[in-house]
Formats: C-alpha cells, structure tokens, sequence
C-alpha cells in the first residue's frame, strides 16, 4: 500500500491510477434459453488490464466514478439490477444514498475473510435490498456464520466441473430454496455457452448460443441484399439513389434510419466522440462517414430482426420484436465504436474511416445466425473479413485481432500481439474508449426504440 500513498501526507493518493476503478466489460446473465437476467461487470484497477474484483481501496472511485446515475443507467440497461465484483466494506453502507443498494448484486470476493466490517456491512446492506453472490469453490468463512449464508442469492459454478459441487449445492438449497446457480468460464468469446452446457445452470456468466439456421446453399433475397448492400457501404462505392430503392423495400430499415438522424442525443454524442473539445461548434453536423455508419446500423438491425423472425417462423412460434434478445447487437456496436475510437488515433485518413464498420461487421455471422465460416466465406464479405485473419486488414486488422484478444480474457495474448505490431495500449485511453462506447450504444438502442425486456424475476 505504501506506493499509493502521498510522500508528504502519507495518506492514500486515490488519484493515482492504481486506486481508481474502471468497468473492463460487462457481460450478460442469461438462462439457458438466451434471455439476459441482468449484466455483470467486470472490473479493473486504472494501471492494470487485469479484472476482477473492485478491492477496497478502489471502491470509493467504483462508487464516485463508475456508480453515478447516468452510469448506472447505462450500464444497468433496462434490468433492475447489475452484479459488481466487490467486498462489502463499510463504505458501501455510508454512500448508500448515492445508489441504490436494491439495484445491485455483489459478487463476494473469493475467500473472503469476514472481518466484522464485512460481516456489518454485508448484513445492512442486505437488509436495504442487495442481493450476494459467491463461487461455491471460494466462500472463505461465509459457511462458518448461518445469518451471513442465508443471505446468499447466488451461487457461482465452475462450468467445466458442474457435478463437483453437487452436494454442497443440495445442501446450500437447504437453506434457501430459492438459491439460483450461474456457470461461468475462465475465456470469454461472443457466445460462452452452448444451450447443453447452460442447462446445467439456473444462469450462465455470458451468452448462450443462439439457434443456428441451416441455409441449403442459397440465402433469402433479403439477407443477400442486406449482405450486398454492407459490402458496398465498406468500399465506400455505393449509389444512393440505389441505397434509397433498397431502403424503400424494406421499412424497418428505413425507419431505423430516420431514427438515428432524428436523435439530437445521437448526434452530439457521435460529433463530441470526434474531437478532444466538448465544446462544438455551431454550424458543425454529421459528416457522410458518420451517416454511412448509420446506414450501416440500420442494415444490421434489419437483418438481425428479420433474421430472429425467420428462427420463430421455423418454429412455428409467434413473433414479437420486443421478446428479440438484442444483446448480440449491442455488444457489435460497442465493439465497432472502440475500434472506431482507436482507429481514429492510429490509422490513416483511408482507413481510420473504415474502422467503425470494420469492428461492427465482426459479429455479422451473429446477425445472421450462421456460423463465422459460413458468413466470412461469402463473396459480398470478403474484403471486410481479412482484418479478421492473422496478418490481414492492415493496421485495421491489427486493432481489431488486438482488442478481441483483450474482451476474450487472453490479456497477456493481447498484449504480446500489440507488441509485435508496434501498438501501444495505453490504459487510460483504452478505459475512456469503453466507457463512451457504452454510452453512444445505449444511446443509439434509445434512438432506435430498443429496450431489453424486463428479467423474470431474479
């Protein structure tokens, strides 16, 4: 502790980068049908890539600087409550007030020692409403105090040994029937967890796949024109009047466009994410690069919507697009707009504009529901898939292969990789990065009228 204290007052300098704390990512709770419960952040020290648990000495700048109420809004989405990895130290009793302890699940530290700040802390906390997690393999002396256990809500579990723990889980329930399981991996990636594997589980830390369509070689007109239509907005030789046909063809597209351009919110946040000054100017509006990447959205929620469509109508079951799990899309577009950010410092003027479109597009099989090879294989996709492969997009590709690497937990990978492609990650940016990617994502759903459904009761 001693080199995060000021040299002349030997207090604790909670300016230093050590001490503050930073969101690294947040991923969806789901049940094994796919519908988010609620998110989880992961969270890091401000010098570090390494996430995990919000440690007491950080939890001050958690709950000055990640927990404000705009941020809760944000990254809570639409669900009542978010899980944050963190010790119930006493702190989070005194600034109660300034959240709202009903809106959130702590994940325990592993092992925690419970010290009788803890232990204080953590019986108040539950009795204004927050509800506690822990890994069944870690709860420390958590089963050695009756009144602490029985304020346990969920369990975490080890998805590679789900029947290890079988008995301890029996005996868990015991004490409280309604004690829900969520699996979890080590590794992340766009989707963690087949339906089989989420089955073991009341809830999975991640996405659960999402049912897969078997297209017999050719694809629906519409998803070949929407596929058309990408390749075209990323060579940037596109015709308008021919753009405005398509468009006409399909409504939903077109309204989603109308919806972006109308957001006042949208467009500030877009132009500010530009330049360094907050201050703009008066005459300044959306380039064609930013419209572009609008009309880019728009594609991909048609897509993504009519795609959902045809796996209900495969089905046979009726379809609503406010029962549609958007969370795919959503974790494009805050992917696509950290690339954007960093394509913006680190590219040319060619390619820094292809950036936002580029990292979006990384999750265009998702849109789809086909698998990467199928989708990447594809004529229309061709040239955007390369900044994919190993040595291919140029310094787009490596930003992408980089920043991938890093929201897949592979951070020493990650870093080795920027390494060799002469790359400098500076952390500060790289968590400013993030955290305006969430809020132009949650401001672009705003525009487009996406609101996740309300969890079943969790």
């Amino acid at each position: 502790m001693s080199d995060n204290r000021n040299l002349f007052t030997n207090k604790l300098d909670f300016d230093s980068p050590s001490m503050q704390c930073k969101v690294f990512d947040r991923l969806a709770v789901q049940n094994p049908l796919g519908k988010t419960q609620f998110y989880c952040l992961e969270l890091s020290a401000g010098n570090t890539f390494d996430f995990g648990f919000c440690r007491k000495e950080n939890v001050q700048s958690l709950l000055r600087e990640v927990l404000t109420v705009v941020n809760m809004k944000v990254l809570r989405g639409s669900y009542e409550r978010i899980m944050i990895p963190s010790v119930p130290c006493a702190l989070w009793v005194k600034q109660a007030r300034k959240y709202d302890p009903k809106s959130v699940i702590m994940w325990l530290e592993n092992s925690l020692e419970l010290t009788e700040e803890y232990k204080e802390s953590l019986l108040r906390l539950y009795k204004q409403g927050m509800k506690f997690a822990v890994r069944v393999d870690a709860m420390g002396e958590i089963p050695t105090n009756s009144e602490v256990l029985s304020c346990i809500d969920y369990v975490l579990v080890d998805a590679a040994k789900p029947q290890e723990y079988a008995d301890i889980l029996s005996s868990l329930k015991k004490n409280n029937k309604n004690l829900k399981t969520i699996g979890f991996k080590d590794t992340c990636s766009i989707f963690n967890f087949s339906t089989n594997e989420a089955n073991n589980f009341d809830y999975v830390l991640g996405m659960v796949q999402s049912e897969l369509i078997k297209y017999d070689g050719v694809r629906p007109k519409w998803q070949h024109d929407m596929l058309r239509l990408f390749a075209q907005l990323y060579s940037s030789f596109y015709d308008i009047k021919e753009v405005g046909e398509i468009v006409a063809q399909y409504p939903l597209m077109g309204t989603a466009m109308k919806k972006l351009m109308s957001s006042k919110a949208l467009t500030v946040l877009t132009l500010r994410s530009k330049t360094k000054n907050q201050m703009l100017a008066e005459n300044q509006s959306l380039t064609q690069n930013d419209l572009r990447n609008y009309l880019v959205i728009s594609v991909a929620f048609n897509l993504f919507t009519l795609t959902d469509k045809k796996i209900s109508d495969i089905n046979h079951h009726p379809f609503d697009m406010r029962n549609i799990n958007y969370d795919p899309f959503i974790q494009a577009l805050v992917f696509g707009k950290i690339v954007d950010f960093m394509g913006q410092e680190l590219c040319d003027d060619i390619s820094a504009p292809q950036a936002f479109i580029s990292g979006f597009m990384r999750y265009c099989h998702v849109f789809l529901h086909d698998t990467e090879k199928a989708t990447f294989s594809e004529f229309p996709l061709d040239a955007v898939s390369s900044c994919f492969k190993d040595g291919g997009g140029e310094q787009l590709g490596k930003i992408i292969r980089t920043l991938s690497l890093l929201f897949e937990h592979k951070v020493a990978e990650a870093l080795e990789l920027a390494y060799e492609e002469g790359m400098e990650l500076y952390k500060d940016k790289i968590y400013n990065y993030i955290s305006q990617a969430f809020l132009w994502a949650d401001t672009v759903l705003k525009a487009l009228d996406i609101a996740q459904n309300s969890a079943e009761s969790a």
